[in-house]
């Protein structure tokens, strides 16, 4: 079993690691005993709260979606990490030394710093053109739209020159070879590798700006073209790789996270972040020409809970504003929205009207709640009855969805006096919608949580749902050994890994045993297994180490486990004989009617 660091090394980390304060970055928690901790799961959408956090026992589990790990695991999920990167951020967090490549970097790690490094040169490298002779068409076109030199610098903007091959050759000179340069994206190979084979720069002719994650490093870029004209695509980024995810990250937020302002101010485009920090609103943010994500908004509220949302004056802007509110309602993040006055984006708006007008579009941004309102009267004539009838039922629907009692109450009132109805008959209808709402969102919760204990959809062990007798044998197994490392010697005399019917739980089994044997000290074994299992299978593991404080985990429990175990086994095993026989008794009768008819 391959191994990325070593044991001692981890355990000393585990043990410095306190979990709470690393979960309570994103999550907020509430003690619920000497040394637990509840709260939102910050994985999935809910409104009960079914995330733990032991600290004690140094791992988080959550009930309603199953993730679940230590410390690593749950930076990893959160920043989207891989192993080596969250121990890394980990361990110069408090202080340790992480161990050499030459002893324990794995190849994709080494390739992921590669690529970091290749991304920095090129940003310089295109920053350095902006301001040489050949950038001066989009140094220009900068200028001309209003940013200054200083605003260019700090964001580190540059000119991809119009060529085929300037950076392909540029980082050659660097001495990195054709994969890397590809890996990192800035390059394209031809459809056709003929004898004029050649990779040719993916951006070419365009303002660069490269897209810097909330720890510095530069993840990705994005080219815009300088001709509004010109048939190629206006914005074009970085594709999704294993260094740059588009929905995972936000244009800006390297500077905004330092912000002094108590909120975020998330729009569009990232030359609208540009002016807006120009303008003294260092707390802009910009997705990266994709719908808001859940995972976007994490990031956000990691680092506050207000959001203002200042999405484009158009129809497309309105309905991003839409989606985004969901996302954001979800997390349960203050949202706001900045309706744009006088010009279609907030680039345009600073540069016509002034920092000080759009301060007070902030000022007057309107809650989601509103603005959601305003849309639905927005689509209708109201001096027309029937689309009045209509409206009505869009505002009824809406506000059936809110659970606060006193906002409901207010939205209400001031619905019925658009709406030209008693606030009796407002109220009432509402009412009935949220309880059809709550009916419909516990009969989910239901259906979610027996679909979840059937293991339908089950990606992490597929083959349990019609094993399941076998697959629940082995996980009382687990779950023992998991819990009471010290029976691993009365278990492993039992139970081999073949007789395991399920792969998953069987290359778990196995890798227990081995920890277990290497690590007989080690009070959470199952902890150790976080470099050789991916974040999903983490969780399954926890979740075993959950359901073993219900067992009996006497000697009498285990023989039962075994014994059921070893008989699924034996009759699967038995079936399987069969079948084959039958196939072979089948294929001799076709043989044997052949022959007659010859």
């Amino acid at each position: 079993m391959a191994q990325f660091f070593g044991e001692e090394f981890l355990n000393e980390l585990r043990s410095r690691l306190d979990i709470v304060q690393i979960v309570e970055q994103y999550v907020t928690l509430k003690k619920s005993s000497s040394s637990s901790y509840v709260g939102l799961c910050p994985f999935h959408n809910e409104k009960t709260p079914s995330f733990h956090v032991n600290a004690d026992r140094k791992f988080f589990h959550c009930f309603g979606c199953n993730a679940g790990g230590d410390a690593i695991t749950f930076v990893m999920k959160m920043q989207n990490l891989s192993f080596h990167d969250a121990v890394t951020t980990l361990a110069e967090s408090v202080g340790m030394k992480v161990p050499t490549r030459d002893t324990f970097d794995s190849e994709v790690t080494q390739l992921r710093k590669t690529v970091l490094e290749i991304n920095k040169k090129a940003a310089r490298y295109y920053h350095e053109c902006l301001f040489s002779p050949e950038g001066k068409k989009a140094l220009e076109y900068m200028y001309g739209r209003g940013y200054t030199r200083n605003s260019l610098i700090r964001f580190g903007v540059g000119y991809a020159p119009a060529g085929w091959t300037n950076v392909y050759y540029k980082m050659r000179e660097y001495g990195y070879t054709d994969e890397q340069i590809k890996a990192a994206q800035l390059v394209l190979a031809p459809k056709n590798e003929g004898k004029s084979y050649r990779l040719f720069d993916f951006f070419r002719d365009r303002v660069m700006l490269p897209i810097i994650d909330a720890n510095g490093n530069v993840i990705g870029f994005g080219g815009r073209t300088l001709d509004p004209e010109e048939k190629a695509r206006k914005y074009m980024n970085t594709s999704d790789s294993f260094v740059f995810r588009k929905g995972n990250n936000l244009y800006g937020m390297n500077y905004a996270k330092s912000t002094k302002k108590d909120h975020l101010i998330l729009c569009e485009g990232n030359l609208d972040v540009i002016a807006m920090h120009q303008a003294g609103f260092d707390n802009a943010v910009a997705g990266l020409g994709t719908a808001l994500t859940p995972e976007q908004g994490r990031l956000l509220k990691k680092y506050t809970d207000r959001v203002v949302l200042c999405y484009d004056n158009d129809e497309a802007g309105r309905k991003a504003t839409q989606r985004a509110m969901q996302v954001l309602s979800s997390l349960d993040l203050n949202v706001r929205v900045l309706t744009l006055r006088g010009g279609k984006d907030p680039d345009e708006i600073i540069k016509k009207e002034g920092r000080e007008f759009f301060q007070s579009l902030v000022d007057a941004s309107e809650t989601g709640v509103d603005f959601r309102l305003n849309e639905i009267f927005r689509r209708y004539d109201l001096e027309q009855d029937h689309e009045r009838v209509q409206c009505s039922k869009d505002v009824f629907d809406l506000l059936g969805t809110i659970r606060q009692d006193a906002q409901r109450e207010i939205y209400s009132s001031r619905a019925a006096k658009r709406l030209n109805l008693s606030e009796e008959t407002v109220k009432r209808e509402v009412n009935r919608r949220l309880k059809r709402m709550e009916s419909l969102r516990k009969k989910q919760q239901e259906k979610d949580e027996n679909n979840r204990l059937r293991g339908v959809g089950d990606k992490i062990n597929p083959q349990r749902m019609t094993n399941l007798k076998a697959a629940r044998a082995e996980e009382d197994i687990l779950s023992v050994l998991l819990a009471f490392p010290d029976k691993a010697q009365i278990i492993s005399e039992q139970v081999s890994p073949e007789d395991f019917v399920t792969d998953f739980n069987r290359r778990v089994y196995m890798a227990l045993l081995e920890q277990i044997r290497n690590n007989p000290t080690a009070s959470e074994p199952g902890l150790l297994l976080s470099q050789y299992f991916q974040p999903d299978e983490m969780g399954r593991i926890i979740g075993f180490i959950s359901s073993c404080e219900a067992i009996n985990a006497d000697e009498k429990m285990i023989q039962q486990a075994v014994s059921v175990l070893k008989e699924e086994k034996n009759r699967i095993a038995r079936i399987s004989a069969g079948g084959d026989e039958a196939f072979a008794a089948n294929l001799q009768r076709l043989r044997d009617k052949r022959k007659q008819k010859e």
